[in-house]
C-alpha cells in the first residue's frame, strides 16, 4: 500500500473527489470541462472540494500539489482556489507559477496517449526515434521546473550566494520552458491540436489557458531577464538531491536560461531513461513530477 505524504495529502483528496479526467460522463472530466469552456464558464457544477476553499494552515507546498492537480484539468478550475499565502513574496510566486507543471502533465499524457494510438508506416507513432527524442525532452523540462518551483516554495535557495538567480529562474525561465514544451507537443499532436471534438481537444485548452495565467497582463511588468548560470544552479546540492543533475542539464528549456536559440533535445542513454521513466510512470497512473502521486486516469 503507497503511503501519502503530508505535501501530497491535499492533492490526492482533490484527485479521488475529481476522478478519471477522460470519464465522458463525470462532471469534471475533460468533456464537460471544455464544454464549460466553450460556453465561456470557467468552472463546472460540481463543486470543489471543501479543503480548498479553507485557508487554514495548509503548508505552500501542499498547495502547490493541490493546485496541480486543478491544472491537469484546466487552469481556469484553480481561480476560486485561495491559497492561505501572501499575494507577494517569492514562495506565492512559486506556487502559482509551478502549479502549471500541472497543465503540462496533461498535455504531456494527451500527448503519449494520441501518439500510441496513431500510427504512421505501419507502427505506432511514439516508436518513432525523433518524436520519443521530443517526448523525453518534455519529461525533463518538467522535472526541471518542477525542481526550481519546489526549492522555492520550500524556501530552499540551491545558490544562495548569487543573490536574486533562484528567484529570476522561477519567475522568469520557469514558465518559458512551460510555454516551449507546451508548443513542442502541439506540433506532435498535429492536426488534432487543431480540432475541438474527441478526447483530445482539452490539448488545446490546457494550452491556451496555461499562457494566460503564466503570462497574465495584470501582472505588472518585471526587468528583463539576465543570463543565468544554468548548469551551476541545476547541478546545486539542494537541486541534486532532488533530481539527477545529468536529468536537468538534458532539458530542452535549460537553453533558455543562456539566451541561446538553438534547441537541443536528450539524446543517447539520458534519454533512454527519460522516456523509460516517463512511460513507466504513464502506464502506473503516476504524475510525471517529483511526487510521483498515484493518478485516477486510465492510460
Amino acid at each position: 500500500m503507497t503511503t501519502v505524504t503530508a505535501p501530497t495529502a491535499l492533492a490526492e483528496e482533490v484527485e479521488h473527489h475529481l476522478g478519471d479526467p477522460y470519464d465522458t460522463t463525470s462532471p469534471t472530466g475533460f468533456r464537460a470541462i471544455l464544454a464549460a469552456s466553450e460556453t465561456g464558464r470557467s468552472t463546472v457544477g460540481e463543486p470543489l472540494p471543501a479543503a480548498l476553499t479553507r485557508s487554514g494552515n495548509t503548508p505552500p507546498e501542499a498547495w502547490l500539489h493541490a493546485l496541480r492537480a486543478l491544472y491537469r484539468r484546466s487552469p481556469h478550475l484553480a481561480r476560486p482556489v485561495r491559497p492561505g499565502l501572501p499575494d507577494a513574496g517569492m514562495q506565492a510566486a512559486a506556487v502559482r507559477i509551478g502549479a502549471a507543471v500541472g497543465a503540462l502533465d496533461s498535455a504531456l499524457r494527451v500527448t503519449v496517449r494520441h501518439l500510441r494510438g496513431r500510427h504512421l508506416y505501419g507502427a505506432a507513432a511514439v516508436d518513432i526515434p525523433r518524436l520519443r527524442e521530443v517526448l523525453s525532452g518534455v519529461h525533463a523540462d518538467l522535472l526541471l521546473c518542477d525542481v526550481l518551483t519546489t526549492l522555492a516554495v520550500r524556501d530552499e535557495d540551491p545558490l544562495p550566494a548569487h543573490e536574486g538567480v533562484h528567484e529570476q529562474a522561477v519567475r522568469h525561465l520557469v514558465p518559458r520552458v512551460i510555454q516551449s514544451a507546451l508548443d513542442r507537443l502541439s506540433v506532435l499532436m498535429g492536426s488534432r491540436f487543431y480540432i475541438r471534438a474527441g478526447e483530445h481537444a482539452v490539448f488545446q485548452m490546457l494550452l491556451h489557458q496555461t499562457q494566460r495565467e503564466l503570462f497574465a497582463t495584470d501582472r505588472p511588468p518585471s526587468p528583463a531577464p539576465r543570463r543565468l548560470p544554468f548548469t551551476e544552479l541545476v547541478t546545486a546540492p539542494r537541486a541534486a538531491a532532488l533530481l539527477a543533475p545529468e536529468f536537468m542539464t538534458a532539458a530542452p528549456g535549460g537553453i533558455l536560461a543562456t539566451h541561446a536559440r538553438r534547441v537541443r533535445q536528450p539524446s543517447g542513454a539520458v534519454q533512454e531513461r527519460l522516456y523509460g521513466d516517463l512511460i513507466r510512470r504513464y502506464d502506473n497512473g503516476r504524475s510525471f513530477d517529483l511526487a510521483e502521486r498515484r493518478l485516477p486516469d486510465r492510460p
